[in-house]
């Protein structure tokens, strides 16, 4: 579900794969393309694992796409056809990836053609490990512009995520204003915006913060990004609150 920005200029979506293109059985439909994203810490699991948990993620039940992935880990983009596949994520095997009995799923996946999407090892609503798609929205950007990317793939409550710029520096402090506030967005959802982008010597820097709704103190931030005009951030929001492994993770996606 996508909650909408209070900007001028508003909303967005994402997924992507790619070593499928020397598979036959592929070669006539046409791609999409995803990202994986593992957000889930071990210790948010069990104790007894490694807080990186390393994995292994394998698509219907042959082809191994990626192995030893760990925690914040951002793998991809993978080109695939467009279609329904199955998702099976097991603990990492360096000597025989993907040959470890299923961690989690199989979870069913679906891309159409043309779409890209990240999808995302994560902790629902309820505290368990699952799996999810986001399409991203990766249209052409307009000049001077950038656009934000938040999904809401950790164990916490709604967020409000507010945005802000520096405009100058007063001593050696820069002066920041709000330019927009996304409330309400919760587990499993994602929002998305266009913003000014471009600098002068290092400003402006575009700041995001993410505060249970309806409070005042954030609980994650602010994380601070230099925006490049024609550039998209993909900001994930993982793990959990509870355990205080909530935090942020991203990837970059230039020229679009």
């Amino acid at each position: 579900m996508m909650k909408n920005w209070k900007v001028a200029l508003l909303l967005a979506a994402c997924l992507t794969f790619s070593g499928f293109a020397s598979n036959s059985a592929f070669a006539q439909s046409p791609n999409a393309s995803i990202y994986v994203v593992h957000g889930i810490p071990g210790h948010d699991v069990s104790e007894a694992l490694d807080p990186a948990l390393p994995v292994d993620v394998q698509v219907d039940g042959a082809v191994c796409l990626v192995s030893g992935l760990k925690f914040g880990d951002i793998a991809g983009p993978f080109t695939i056809p467009a279609n329904t596949y199955s998702i099976t994520i097991s603990l990492a095997n360096t000597l025989k990836p993907c040959s470890n009995a299923t961690l989690l799923g199989p979870v069913s996946v679906t891309v159409t053609a043309g779409e890209n999407a990240s999808v995302v090892a994560y902790l629902n609503a309820e505290g368990a490990p699952g799996v999810k798609a986001f399409e991203n929205d990766l249209t052409p950007t307009p000049s001077g512009k950038s656009r934000l990317i938040v999904q809401h793939t950790a164990y916490a409550p709604p967020v409000d995520i507010a945005v802000s710029q520096d405009t100058f520096i007063l001593g050696n402090n820069p002066f920041t204003h709000p330019i927009a506030t996304v409330r309400d967005l919760t587990n499993g959802e994602q929002a998305a915006a266009l913003f000014t982008s471009g600098k002068l010597w290092n400003y402006p820097q575009t700041q995001v913060t993410l505060t249970p709704a309806g409070k005042s103190s954030p609980v994650i931030g602010p994380y601070f990004f230099q925006l490049v005009p024609h550039d998209v951030y993909l900001i994930y929001a993982v793990g959990s609150v509870s355990t205080g492994s909530f935090t942020l993770i991203s990837k970059i996606i230039p020229g679009v």
